[in-house]
């Protein structure tokens, strides 16, 4: 065992461990810089939407279409994007389970 390594002592009987729960912490997918891109896509998308909004009770219809689709395209997209980076979080720590196992697909 090497001195720069993390060790733990491990439990004395067969309990599970709560001091570590599995499951994640509020704010860690705003606190992780990976998932960043697929946030400012979705945020990208909202400002879209809420434009789209405004144009149209302004009385620019076709504007406000265009608006609409590039913030759907964007919504989309920005979800995409999350759920990728966890898959690819997913399947790099070893769980085999991911989106898809789950999905039937």
């Amino acid at each position: 065992m090497n001195a720069e390594e993390t060790w733990e002592i491990p439990p004395l009987d067969d309990a599970p461990d709560i001091a570590r729960p599995d499951a994640g912490a509020s704010g860690e997918l705003l606190a992780d810089p990976r998932h960043w891109p697929g946030l400012g896509v979705i945020v990208t998308g909202l400002v879209f939407a809420v434009l789209a909004a405004i144009l149209a009770t302004a009385g620019y219809p076709g504007v406000a279409i265009a608006g609409a689709i590039v913030a759907g395209s964007a919504l989309l997209g920005g979800a995409l994007l999350l759920v990728l980076e966890l898959r690819r979080r997913r399947t790099a720590q070893g769980d085999s389970t991911g989106t898809v196992a789950r999905l039937g697909i």
